[in-house]
């Protein structure tokens, strides 16, 4: 799965974990240009209806939620038959891995962690969603000490808050509720007795109840008191033993009412007032002592019976002795039935709650290949990862993940810890991937070298060369990678004011990017066949095929037709008044076009480099009611330009002055009819 592509948007980089049901990658979202966690179905479970509704709910259900210490949902498809899940990477480990390195957490990091755990689920219940599967496997600790909960894949919302499936329990045996356990109603609090399991794990470094089977281990959380916290952990506040009780009570009535509760006990559970404070007591016996009334025949005839005496029969005592009355029968008929039910769940119990186990063998020392096979033979899925080891020789197992000893499902995955001093591998292929999936696919490599290449044919960012080569045998940590990444030739538009065709066909034949297209206007003062607009600008950097527009002035526009002179002769028959009138607006509407100097001065500077400054003059006149650009060049030293410019008597012009992209304090400049005038 390396390398491939889903939905030509995620680019799978490395599996970073899984489980039974799907396995998880690193990837780059191609799109988006960051890192996210692809979680994909296995493949035997493509074709099962029933699974892929689960897989579809937990993608809806986790996407509703919103919240620091949950782990956002991005994206749901399918292609090709393959089911996945695109959400956040967290950089990090889960909290069950956390603990194993670790050990028991001190009291003040276990509350903190469970501050943020609690969060999210109060917020996942202030949605009407139950996780259901709270355990430190679905706890992802980021490289910061953040908590995250994942996998909301069996959470609904409280309409479907009854488990219907009878062929599986959902979620880990170690962190069932009683409720649960027993196939009763599922609510909020089901979450909080995790969450209280949870907190004692992290305080003793182990679960509290633990068995050869997952049923003997469901029967505990039924029937056996919490382990003492404060007889492993002496030092344990009162107040946090309270806490955790009241999480892990059997009965939900004598759990805290919500995760809101529980986050108001948790900002007050380490004052020193609280320290010593008395031990919470529930009565959780009277459930498992409950017996079935004794209804015998002393009970007199017409107690606790629906049944009037039949009018005009008069019995005495001894005749209603007789014979068992209707509350003995009804009583009979009750305790066969509850009996009935028991034994029905006794029956069925154990294969509800039946989840295939194994435990994780001793493998330390071995050869990495056999413990592979070790662990393969229990259907355990494998993988391998290397750190340095000066004692241990190569290819040796250093540790395993989750520990020796531990019950896992079968189908869970396990790490193998293995000594890489001069471990041998092949060079892995990372042509095609972009620079940054590239270093961080070689991030064990010993370091890794980029030369640029120019290149027209490749897409830009991208690895078309490495050195060694894919499969090459190396030590990965003595190897410096040499890689050579594409990238597009950048071309940056030059100024075409003023060149004639030839001169720009020219000045841009060498540039394989671009490709001319020319147009004529007329133009009141540039002389013909020279060119006075361009797009794109200059300035502008040009990394793709590019259609560059020129126009060409065709020079001034002609004068006015014979006709037009006709008619204007024509009006001199007009009476003396019109002639006046039309002579004074003739007058009105005449414009003068001319070049007008303007002088841009820059400081004198001995002995230092001069700066480079870009200077761009806009115009507005009688034929740009918007400023256009007409100069835009660089210069180190005082220089006049020549300015085209428009203006119609009685009107103003304005000249806009830009100096390195900002508009010069004095500017605009404005321009009479009379000042352009002069300069015709």
């Amino acid at each position: 799965m390396k390398g491939k592509r889903i939905n030509e948007r995620y680019k799978l980089i490395r599996p970073v974990g899984g489980g039974g049901m799907a396995d998880v990658y690193l990837a780059k979202d191609l799109i988006l240009d960051r890192l996210v966690a692809v979680k994909i179905l296995k493949p035997h479970f493509s074709e099962d209806d029933e699974f892929i509704r689960r897989f579809h709910r937990e993608a809806e259900s986790a996407a509703s939620l919103s919240h620091e210490h949950i782990v956002s949902i991005y994206d749901v498809g399918e292609e090709n038959g393959l089911y996945y899940i695109v959400m956040e990477y967290v950089e990090g480990q889960t909290l069950k891995e956390y603990i194993q390195t670790h050990g028991p957490l001190r009291v003040e990091e276990t509350v903190r962690i469970l501050k943020q755990m609690t969060e999210a689920v109060r917020h996942a219940h202030e949605n009407q969603i139950i996780h259901r599967d709270v355990k430190p496997q679905n706890i992802l600790m980021s490289i910061n000490g953040t908590a995250k909960v994942t996998d909301f894949g069996i959470a609904r919302a409280i309409s479907e808050a009854t488990i219907t499936h009878t062929n599986s329990v959902l979620g880990s045996v170690h962190y069932l509720s009683p409720e649960q356990a027993r196939g009763g109603r599922v609510t909020y609090k089901s979450d909080l007795y995790a969450l209280g399991i949870i907190a004692y794990e992290m305080l003793t470094g182990h679960v509290p109840f633990s068995g050869d089977t997952a049923v003997a281990i469901a029967l505990k959380h039924l029937q056996d008191p919490l382990p003492s916290l404060r007889e492993i952990v002496p030092d344990v506040p009162r107040s946090i033993d309270n806490m955790v009780a009241r999480l892990t009570a059997k009965d939900p009535d004598n759990r805290f009412d919500s995760a809101e509760e529980l986050l108001i006990d948790l900002q007050t559970v380490l004052y020193a007032e609280r320290e010593n404070e008395a031990p919470v007591q529930f009565n959780e016996d009277e459930e498992k002592t409950k017996g079935i009334p004794v209804i015998g025949p002393e009970i007199e005839a017409g107690e606790d019976t629906m049944a009037p005496p039949v009018k005009g029969e008069e019995r005495g005592r001894e005749g209603r002795k007789k014979g068992p009355s209707r509350s003995v029968i009804w009583g009979v008929l009750a305790s066969i039935l509850v009996l009935g039910a028991l034994l029905i769940a006794i029956a069925i119990l154990p294969r509800l709650l039946q989840v295939d186990e194994v435990t994780v063998p001793d493998v330390n020392g071995l050869p990495a290949e056999e413990a592979a096979s070790e662990l393969e033979d229990l259907d355990l899925e494998v993988s391998e990862e290397y750190r340095e080891d000066e004692e241990l020789a190569s290819d040796q197992v250093i540790a395993v993940r989750p520990e020796a000893g531990t019950n896992v499902k079968v189908g869970s995955s396990v790490t193998l810890v293995i000594s890489s001093s001069d471990q041998e591998a092949g060079m892995i292929n990372v042509l095609g991937l972009t620079q940054a999936e590239a270093e961080e696919a070689l991030s064990e490599y010993g370091s890794v070298n980029i030369t640029l290449q120019e290149s027209e044919e490749e897409p830009d960012d991208t690895v078309v060369s490495q050195a060694p080569e894919p499969g090459t045998d190396l030590i990965p940590a003595d190897t410096d990678v040499e890689l050579t990444i594409s990238e597009r030739p950048v071309f940056t538009m030059s100024n075409l004011y003023g060149m004639s065709r030839e001169e720009v066909e020219t000045s841009l034949s060498d540039e394989s990017y671009v490709e001319l297209s020319f147009e004529e206007e007329y133009h009141p003062v540039m002389e013909e066949g020279s060119v006075f607009a361009q797009e794109p600008s200059r300035g502008t950097e040009i990394t793709q095929n590019t259609t560059v527009e020129v126009t060409l002035s065709r020079g001034p526009a002609p004068e006015e037709t014979a006709a037009e002179n006709e008619q204007d002769g024509a009006s001199e028959e007009v009476p003396d008044s019109n002639a006046q009138n039309e002579g004074e607006a003739s007058e009105e509407e005449e414009m003068v076009s001319a070049m007008v100097p303007f002088a841009v001065e820059v400081p004198e500077r001995s002995g230092e480099e001069r700066p480079v400054y870009d200077i761009q003059i806009l115009v507005i006149d009688a034929e740009n009611s918007t400023a256009e650009e007409m100069i835009n060049e660089e210069i180190t030293e005082s220089t006049e330009f020549q300015v085209p410019m428009s203006v119609n008597q009685g009107d103003t012009a304005q000249l806009l002055l830009y100096v390195n992209g900002n508009e010069f304090s004095e500017s605009p400049y404005d321009y009479t009819y009379e000042e352009v005038e002069r300069h015709e």
